[in-house]
């Protein structure tokens, strides 16, 4: 009797030195995030159409769904550390909160903010979430603080993103508009506009009537092109650009235009010190989102997260 009896405890002994390892993995004592909920998903699709007038592809979803299980983890994170009770801003928010249900029964604020945090308030009020978030995200940043850019830095970054690059060219003209029907006039035009002398302001009573601007100052291409279209700025970047002068004339999608080079600035080199507070802005921002990155590995493991 007693053999089948120790062969079987070993069986079992065995059975479990064998397993333990997986067995301990799947089933971590650990917090669990997600997965969130099809209409969670579906606000993200509609939060992304608002903003991007398309779809987002299965890629910009999957990354949008992270980006959620990341900010419910942070919150998870906040509420354990005691942000919820330590912050005015959510204090006062749930004490109003408990009032607005009229569950005051004569407590003090510390009372109402633990019957509130009992009853879950916090889990369902947006803003309180929103705050707990960024505050959780500024605790990270104090736990893995980002590295600050040195001179060095900014100047290894201007000459990656900066040299060789010039300043946008500049333009400031005044434009004469002819409609379509009077395209045909606008050589003789022209011409008396230079045999003569005109001055813009003189030329511009021989202009069409139209709502299109007659004068850009310090203007580049691309806001020229928002106000006169592409075929405007095309014709105007292959003619000869001499200041003081008239040329012309130059097509649109409106009609034809004689123009009035008042200046051109082509772009000098963009300097140093012209960029430099914006490149330590752009490095301590990039800094701050690698410790966030890394605050963030570190406190994914603490939790399980479940996509799906």
């Amino acid at each position: 009797m007693t053999k089948p009896h120790w062969l079987f405890f070993i069986l079992i002994g065995g059975l479990i030195y064998l397993f333990e390892p997986s067995l301990a993995l799947q089933t971590p004592n650990r917090p669990v995030i997600g997965p969130i909920s099809e209409s969670r998903i579906q606000g993200l699709k509609d939060e992304w159409h608002i903003l991007h007038q398309d779809e987002p592809t299965p890629e910009q979803l999957s990354g949008l769904i992270r980006s959620e299980l990341d900010n419910d983890m942070l919150f998870q994170f906040g509420v354990g550390t005691g942000l919820i009770e330590g912050d005015p801003v959510t204090r006062m928010r749930l004490t109003r909160n408990m009032l607005f249900l009229g569950i005051t029964d004569n407590k003090s604020d510390e009372e109402l903010i633990e019957k509130a945090v009992s009853l879950d308030l916090h889990l369902n009020d947006e803003i309180i979430k929103r705050r707990v978030v960024q505050l959780a995200g500024q605790l990270l940043l104090k736990r893995y603080p980002p590295t600050l850019p040195t001179d060095t830095d900014i100047a290894k970054a201007f000459v990656q993103r900066y040299s060789g690059i010039r300043h946008l060219s500049r333009y400031s003209l005044y434009q004469v508009y002819l409609s379509p029907d009077r395209a045909s006039d606008a050589p003789r035009l022209l011409e008396r506009a230079r045999s003569q002398g005109m001055s813009p302001m003189m030329a511009l009573t021989t202009r069409s009537s139209s709502l299109l601007p007659t004068e850009l100052v310090s203007v580049t291409l691309d806001q020229i092109r928002s106000q006169l279209g592409n075929l405007f700025v095309n014709e105007l970047k292959n003619a000869d650009l001499l200041e003081q002068r008239w040329l012309g004339p130059i097509n649109s999608q409106y009609g034809v235009h004689l123009v009035w080079i008042t200046e051109v600035n082509h772009g000098a080199e963009i300097q140093f010190e012209d960029v430099r507070s914006e490149l330590e802005y752009d490095l301590r921002m990039e800094a701050r989102a690698d410790a966030l990155a890394r605050g963030y590995a570190e406190l994914r493991k603490n939790y399980e997260i479940r996509l799906q």
